[in-house]
């Protein structure tokens, strides 16, 4: 059926439920792919877009069944197809790109070695047919210098090279089908656009069907031709992309795409009495070599910053990954040693104190990290979590006063205090990262290194977290280092912006001077490739 009326893939009905509850997870999602066509399937987390996907697949976990609906693809459909016979469809006519490279490739296995077993698989190529085959898709995915990547393994990779071995293992049998679940979600601005132009490309040249799931509507308007919404298991929305972004018919995906930030508003730059001053901070790592181990050269992680922050200011430092950002603020923190340079914090000199000298310092300078699941203990409770700090920093309060305390910072957070006694993995990411500027707030900072504490978030709950850290700011009169590769959150949080690149600064000003007036070529091409939506 689909093959005959030119639909590679034809979704029906589609409903997936709890194996052991029978709640149900999809609710009838029907959608068809077309033939040089980009499909975008939209959502917040847990709205079921990637079960859609496993599901049409036959990847469900086995906490999942399907309980109705159909898949067709070159007129069969999946579901009456024998696991001998999917095995068949998966790569040579269905291919999936998977959201984290890194975890998706096999770290013991050369790149080129993972291709060419897709292609044995599939195809009678052997030997060097096989490795000129395996070379020439990483060339036509733009791996530089693809003869010798053959040999890399993926942590020799960057994140968007390993991206794009995934997209050559993809199209290595020439499917006519891709699937690819939050491709770029990890990647920088620069390498995001590399990747989504990459797969336009392909769709064009190889008269592809694409299913791309998503939560940044960002990348929908840039890259799709059409557009579904779920929401709790269901499409509640599809149209071709203009038509949605100019008149969207349901409240939910208005929501979506008015927490989108607004690059047309920004902060007024802040003047005052720096709190922080950063002058010619050098951080080097040795590289060593041979049996003994001797230093031969070093990484200059971070190469002559300077830099300072007011009170109640928010200083954003952006680059890519490897530009240094995180490293600094280490830095900041005490954390890295310094090879030159000095950090003062009012004015008073913190980059060579001891531990215990540091110590009335880390009541003042507190840290947010990137990935709040990782970042807590899972054996305590939030509670626990939020009141380690005041604990270990010794700020003198009876039980009674702490547990009050707690309470608080949670409501603070727009938290329920009862939800103190929880544990993090009964949380979502949203509600996590909550938590970690509750811990944060505990020992009543000055200072807040923000090091990409949005960058996993959907787009209205990163909004949300924006939101709630610029209103505490308001309150408390905090200051923020917020360190991220985001430069679409940058005008309505951040006062001043230096842009990193190689463990330099090359530029900084207000936010309102980098984003809207450039001079250095890195940071007008990072401004050239944040993804942007016409809000008429």
């Amino acid at each position: 059926m689909s093959q005959a009326t030119g639909i590679p893939m034809r979704v029906t009905d589609l409903s997936v439920a709890l194996a052991e509850t029978g709640e149900s997870i999809i609710k009838d999602v029907s959608f068809d792919l077309h033939p040089g066509k980009i499909f975008a399937l939209v959502g917040e987390s847990g709205s079921g877009k990637s079960v859609t996907s496993l599901a049409a697949m036959r990847l469900l976990p086995q906490a999942l069944v399907i309980t109705g609906g159909a898949v067709q693809v070159a007129g069969e459909d999946l579901f009456d197809l024998s696991e001998a016979q999917m095995q068949r469809v998966r790569g040579r006519q269905v291919a999936m790109i998977f959201q984290n490279a890194m975890t998706a490739l096999n770290p013991v296995q050369t790149a080129g070695q993972q291709v060419a077993e897709t292609l044995r698989l599939h195809t009678p190529l052997r030997g060097d047919a096989l490795r000129k085959r395996v070379v020439q898709l990483f060339a036509e995915v733009g791996i530089p210098d693809p003869d010798s990547r053959f040999s890399f393994y993926p942590h020799q990779l960057s994140g968007g090279q390993q991206q794009r071995v995934m997209i050559a293992m993809a199209l290595a049998c020439e499917p006519d089908i891709l699937i690819a679940d939050e491709p770029t979600t990890a990647l920088d601005v620069t390498i995001q656009e590399q990747v989504l132009a990459l797969v336009r490309d392909l769709a064009q040249s190889r008269h592809l069907a694409v299913l791309l799931i998503t939560h940044d509507m960002g990348v929908v308007r840039n890259t799709a031709d059409e557009v579904a919404v779920m929401y709790r298991g269901e499409i509640i929305e599809q149209a071709p992309v203009d038509d949605f972004f100019h008149n969207p018919q349901q409240a939910y995906s208005q929501r979506l795409i008015d927490a989108l930030p607004d690059l047309s508003h920004f902060q007024s730059a802040a003047v005052d009495e720096p709190l922080l001053r950063l002058e010619d901070v050098k951080v080097y790592f040795p590289i060593r070599k041979g049996v003994l181990q001797r230093v031969v050269d070093y990484t200059r992680a971070v190469d002559g910053v300077s830099l300072s922050i007011g009170r109640g200011e928010t200083y954003a430092l952006v680059g890519e990954s490897g530009s240094g950002k995180s490293t600094l603020g280490r830095a900041i923190l005490n954390l890295e040693d310094i090879a030159g340079g000095t950090i003062q914090f009012q004015g008073k000199p913190i980059h060579s104190l001891g531990r215990r000298d540091m110590l009335p310092f880390r009541k003042r300078i507190q840290v947010i990290f990137q990935n709040p699941f990782s970042s807590m203990n899972p054996r305590l409770t939030v509670g626990e979590i939020i009141a380690e700090g005041m604990l270990s920093l010794g700020l003198g309060l009876d039980d009674m006063e702490r547990q009050e305390r707690i309470g608080q910072l949670l409501e603070r957070v727009q938290l329920s205090r009862d939800l103190g006694q929880r544990y993090p993995h009964e949380f979502s990411g949203g509600q996590l990262q909550r938590v970690a500027i509750a811990r944060a707030l505990a020992v009543e900072p000055e200072l807040i290194i923000c090091d990409e504490p949005t960058s996993a978030l959907d787009v209205s709950i990163r909004a949300e977290v924006l939101q709630l850290l610029q209103q505490l700011q308001r309150e408390f009169g905090v200051s923020y280092l917020f360190i991220t590769h985001d430069l679409s959150i940058i005008p309505s949080l951040a006062h001043h912006v230096g842009v990193m690149q190689r463990g330099k600064i090359v530029e900084q000003g207000s936010a309102q001077q980098i984003l809207t007036a450039p001079r250095h070529p890195y940071t007008q091409a990072l401004l050239a490739s944040v993804p942007r939506i016409d809000r008429a």
